[in-house]
C-alpha cells in the first residue's frame, strides 16, 4: 500500500467509515430488495444481517485499496476499477448464496413455504467474506503463471 498517495489512503478510509454510520444509523439499507426478490423469485428469504455484516460491505473501498496495493504502479483508473470489482464479486457471492438457499434453507412447518430462513447462524457473513476474498485468489492464482 505504500505506492497509494496518503490523501487517497485517507479518503478510502473516511467513505468506508461514512457509509458504516448511514448503516449503522438506518439511514440506508442495501438489504431492503426483499419486496422486489420475493416478486421475481417466488422466495421470501429470512437472512439476518448484523452490525459485523454492514462493517464488511462497508469496507469494500478498503479491500479495494488491498487489492489495488498488489499492482506495480499505481493509477487512480486501476483503484476504482478494483474497487467495482471487489464489489461485483460481492453482489455475485450474494446472488449465488440466495440461490443455493433455495435448496439448502430451512422451510418450517408453521409458515408458508415460501419463507426461507439461514441454515446455520452468520450464513451472510460467510457469503459476503467469500465474494471479498475471490478476487484476492484469482489475483493470486493469476500471479503464479
Amino acid at each position: 500500500m505504500n505506492k497509494i498517495p496518503n490523501q487517497i489512503k485517507y479518503v478510502i478510509w473516511a467513505i468506508s467509515a461514512l457509509i458504516f454510520i448511514l448503516f449503522f444509523s438506518g439511514r440506508i439499507n442495501p438489504f431492503g430488495l426483499n419486496n422486489s426478490v420475493h416478486q421475481i423469485t417466488g422466495y421470501f428469504f429470512g437472512l439476518a444481517f448484523a452490525n459485523l455484516d454492514y462493517f464488511i460491505i462497508s469496507s469494500i473501498p478498503v479491500f479495494g485499496m488491498l487489492l489495488n496495493s498488489k499492482r506495480k504502479e499505481f493509477k487512480i483508473t486501476d483503484l476504482i476499477k478494483d474497487i467495482l470489482i471487489v464489489l461485483l464479486f460481492v453482489t455475485f457471492s450474494l446472488l449465488l448464496g440466495l440461490y443455493i438457499l433455495t435448496y439448502i434453507g430451512k422451510p418450517s412447518p408453521l409458515v408458508a413455504q415460501y419463507f426461507i430462513s439461514e441454515p446455520f447462524l452468520l450464513y451472510s457473513t460467510l457469503i459476503i467474506l467469500i465474494g471479498i476474498g475471490m478476487p484476492f485468489i484469482i489475483k493470486k492464482g493469476s500471479n503464479k503463471t
